[in-house]
């Protein structure tokens, strides 16, 4: 089967972009902006011992109450749910800079189409897909368009079949979208060559099709989180550290609490919280982390790199790509090409570390990082405060999973 847009480009954009202002005083994300919070982040001395994991703390020292190491859409969007939705503090980490790891390579497909009912990582992305529907209707009644300020698209989304078997599937599918309250149709192969008349499929094939789904643009999306972000640093409730990769955990030497990460440039303390969302940067990251701890954590979140594969199954599907080449598409277009970490199970790891319950993981959610990243915010926020979760947590635990 083949999952595509019932649009088929997805135009890549130029990575600046003009965006709209918004000011403090509209509700950024339809959620009240914490203006009368008195700012928790400053430079402060600590004379309490402490066991530093790898290397001793050097450069500049800042107190916050949330510390994020990872700038991607995942990191990024755990930052502004921790700005919108409480009065906290919150520092976001990365040895680069949003946009140059998974995230920025993802065509931000909001799709339901390949998800199964009943499942963790079906209940998430819907939960995120409603989040990332909400946002885009907020946006438009501010006066703001979606489409240019996050690329939102509704396109609807496709699943092919080109065998019985496969209809068969799909025609499952398609009852069981219907059953948990999605629309979805099942399309024969005159009604998909209405919908796609450049499909090159014979008489034996059909689809599933969601009129609902949606999607993004990363790069823009991650311009408009990050700008809404650093409407809290003049709050001194936000800040970034770029091209400042975390080196080390600071850890109490008496109960073993991680109190902060230690950075190639400077010390940073998470009073409430440590969240890793360094994508299929976290097991390798964990692993330096942790090299001096007792406690030993796994996390096979790896990388998958796919290029030819990709558009040689495309042009299956629509013969007119066969007369193009990727270096001739890489000549005209800017051709986005990242790595997509994933878990072998195929679900996120989500959650606090068992006996470090102040550090918590929001990693490996393969191509689903756009869309799940407003519910994996929420879930991690609402896990942090101690809030009632949206989604039950338990697909997604580190424990049974990485240790």
């Amino acid at each position: 089967m083949a999952l595509i847009s019932a649009s088929l480009l997805n135009p890549n954009p130029n990575l600046s972009f003009k965006h709209h202002d918004i000011s403090t005083t509209s509700n950024f994300l339809q959620s009240q902006l914490f203006s009368n919070v008195q700012s928790t982040i400053k430079i402060r001395s600590r004379n309490s011992r402490r066991l530093v994991m790898g290397m001793n703390p050097v450069g500049a020292t800042h107190s916050f109450d949330v510390v994020v190491v990872g700038a991607g859409i995942i990191g990024l969007t755990i930052a502004r749910q921790f700005l919108l939705h409480s009065p906290l503090s919150v520092a976001v980490v990365d040895a680069a800079v949003p946009c140059s790891g998974a995230t920025g390579a993802g065509q931000g497909y909001l799709w339901m189409t390949h998800k199964k009912p009943g499942t963790g990582v079906f209940d998430l992305a819907l939960r995120s897909q409603k989040l990332w529907q909400f946002l885009a209707d907020s946006l438009q009644d501010q006066c703001i368009d979606p489409s240019k300020a996050l690329g939102w698209m509704k396109t609807g989304s496709l699943v092919i079949g080109t065998t019985e078997a496969e209809l068969t599937q799909l025609n499952k599918q398609v009852q069981q979208l219907c059953a948990a309250g999605l629309r979805a149709e099942y399309l024969s192969i005159d009604d998909l060559a209405l919908c796609e008349p450049e499909l090159g499929v014979g008489r034996e094939s059909g689809a599933a099709f969601l009129p609902d789904d949606c999607q993004l643009d990363a790069h823009r999306t991650v311009a408009f989180i990050e700008k809404g972000n650093r409407l809290f640093a003049s709050q001194a409730r936000y800040a970034e550290f770029y091209h400042d990769p975390a080196v080390c955990l600071l850890r109490s030497n008496g109960k073993g609490v991680v109190e902060g990460i230690k950075t190639k440039n400077n010390t940073l303390y998470g009073q409430k919280a440590i969240i890793i969302a360094a994508g299929c940067w976290t097991g390798s990251l964990m692993h330096e982390l942790l090299r001096e701890s007792d406690t030993k954590v796994n996390i096979p979140v790896q990388p998958r790199k796919i290029i030819k594969c990709i558009w040689e199954r495309a042009q299956k599907f629509f013969p007119a790509l066969k007369e193009i080449s990727i270096e001739s598409l890489n000549e005209k277009m800017n051709v986005r090409v990242g790595l997509r970490p994933y878990m072998p199970d195929g679900k996120p790891v989500i959650g606090p570390i068992p006996g470090m319950p102040n550090l918590f993981l929001a990693a490996g959610h393969e191509g689903g990082g756009l869309s799940m990243a407003l519910g994996t915010a929420e879930m991690v926020v609402d896990m942090v405060l101690g809030n009632p979760l949206q989604v039950d947590p338990k697909h997604f635990a580190v424990e049974g999973r990485c240790c």
